[in-house]
């Protein structure tokens, strides 16, 4: 008597969901990890590419351009465009000219026509990771790096 199957039986079905749930469980944290990183990244590309077009606008129209930063609500702006949100889970600090200082974790890096600025360095961190902006007040270069404190 010959018995034949075409299909899956239970228990095969069974263990290949296991092995799956199995697989799940190892991926998803770390797609989490990885996703709030690229998160992080991107906050930081975002804060040298605002500092940079401060910058940019400064030296082709000639005038003062001021990116203004407030670290408890985090968003930071340029002159007076719109306001712009950062993640709420990174961690900001600002340390800048006493002169560009208007409140409590409210303050700007001006940029000048010739391309200098105040200069300032803006650090952003979250879960670990930490980098560094930083303005030079007398190129205006913008730079980042990583930050160990």
């Amino acid at each position: 008597m010959s018995w034949r199957s075409d299909g899956f039986t239970l228990l095969e079905l069974i263990v290949a969901l296991a092995i799956a749930a199995l697989g799940f469980a190892y991926v998803a944290p770390n797609f989490t990890k990885t996703l709030e990183s690229v998160r992080f990244q991107s906050a930081v590309r975002e804060v040298a590419s605002g500092l940079r077009h401060a910058r940019g606008i400064a030296l082709a129209q000639g005038r003062e351009v001021v990116f203004f930063l407030d670290v408890a609500a985090h968003t930071y702006r340029i002159d007076r465009d719109r306001p712009r949100q950062l993640p709420k889970s990174v961690e900001l600090t600002l340390t800048t000219a006493e002169t560009e200082r208007i409140g409590p974790g409210v303050g700007g890096i001006r940029f000048f026509p010739d391309g200098s600025a105040t200069g300032g360095q803006i650090v952003l961190r979250q879960f670990g990771l930490a980098k560094r902006v930083d303005v030079h007040w007398l190129t205006g270069r913008v730079s980042v790096a990583a930050h160990a404190g």
